[in-house]
């Protein structure tokens, strides 16, 4: 057997074996030809299969001799057995999660094929070290950390170390595409040591975290106010001016249809960014600004329109309010954003000591309106 974690490129099946305080001994069976490896576990007695796709060994007594038949079974089925010192990472994940502040849930995955850790990729949340490992090197297990709040993170073993490890996050709720994201936080090196790691988690990766949520969403709610501010201000000048924004006269006979292209635009920009205002307004708390606190409890009508509460923050119950029109909406929407962007600007998450804030990117120019240049009618 190999005292190496982290399975080599040869063979197309490998079992990885890891102590573990709680469960004894745990194997993984990886691979392009896992199955083997879960051959050789299910015929050789003592390991019980587990829902993770893991088998444990508990009685670790009898582990001698049942190891050595393990590994006369593995080598009639072509796999190749790893191990080594470090202990099992669903139990240091746990650990972990026992030092974190709140209830932590604790998941081991297993990537038995390497192309299933490319699944990984597209939802994580990181410029560090993990994401360039997930993409380029195998990881055959890790650990989903979630704390019910929306923080959801990954651990794994650190390649090429013993006694080391990753973490990262995985995107925030209401974003998809974390491509060139300029607020991605970077992942974090943890020691072996669970108490020493809490601490590092808990001082330095959390708040960067919270830090980069806050400014994703407040970066977002900014330039999508900004798209419907312009929607808004060129189709306001159409009205008054009878012109479209190159001069050409409005056929009377177009203007609802016009009218209707604005709504239709307000429309799907809203809806891109309501679950952002959302989040960004779920983070604010009291708010001394009585103008303020009164805009920003219209805004929560506004977004949760079949919550039980209609004020902000919610401490009671109410009627649910029927969802507004579009324009009802939008006109809302501009009468009381400004507060909620004062606020979330006054309220950012100061973050760990060492990182740096990230600068909020100014809002750019919407992309064209059909409303500048609304076809006339034959």
């Amino acid at each position: 057997m190999d005292d190496r974690t982290t399975p080599r490129s040869k063979g197309q099946a490998q079992i990885i074996l890891a102590v573990s305080p709680a469960d004894g001994l745990v194997a993984v069976p990886v691979g392009e030809q896992y199955p083997w490896a879960n051959t050789a576990l299910q015929l050789t007695p003592g390991f019980e299969q587990r829902p993770d796709g893991t088998y444990a060994l508990r009685d670790v007594d009898t582990a001698a001799p049942i190891l050595r038949a393990l590994a006369d079974t593995a080598r009639r089925h072509r796999v190749h057995l790893f191990g080594g010192p470090r202990t099992y990472l669903g139990d240091y994940a746990a650990a972990l999660a026992d030092g974190l502040p709140g209830q932590w849930t604790v998941k081991v995955e297993v990537y038995a094929h390497p192309v299933w850790q490319e699944d990984l990729v597209p939802l994580l949340w990181d410029a560090g070290e993990l994401i360039d490992c997930v993409e380029h090197i195998r990881i055959p297990y890790a650990a989903q950390l979630t704390n019910g709040a929306g923080i959801e993170l990954l651990l794994a073993e650190r390649p090429g170390s013993t006694d080391e490890y990753l973490l990262g996050s995985f995107t925030s709720a209401t974003f998809d595409d974390n491509y060139a994201d300029p607020h991605t936080p970077t992942s974090i090196v943890l020691p072996s040591d669970a108490a020493h790691a809490a601490g590092l988690v808990i001082g330095t990766f959390l708040p960067a975290y919270e830090q980069a949520v806050h400014e994703r969403l407040l970066a977002a709610v900014e330039a999508a106010h900004g798209r419907l501010e312009e929607l808004h201000t060129t189709w306001t000048a159409i009205q008054h001016s009878g012109r479209y924004s190159d001069g050409t006269r409005l056929d009377p006979a177009t203007l609802g249809h016009t009218q209707q292209q604005y709504l239709e635009e307000g429309s799907v920009e809203w809806r891109r960014l309501c679950p952002h205002a959302a989040a960004l307004l779920s983070r604010m708390r009291s708010v001394a600004d009585a103008e303020d606190s009164a805009s920003l409890d219209r805004l929560h009508q506004l977004l949760h329109p079949d919550a039980a509460s209609s004020t902000w923050p919610a401490p009671g119950s109410s009627p649910a309010a029927l969802p507004p029109s579009t324009a009802e909406a939008l006109r809302r929407w501009r009468t009381d954003a400004p507060a909620l962007l004062r606020q979330a600007r006054a309220t950012r998450p100061v973050g760990p000591a060492t990182t740096a804030r990230p600068a909020i990117p100014a809002v750019g120019k919407a992309p064209p309106s059909a409303l500048e240049r609304a076809p006339r009618s034959r």
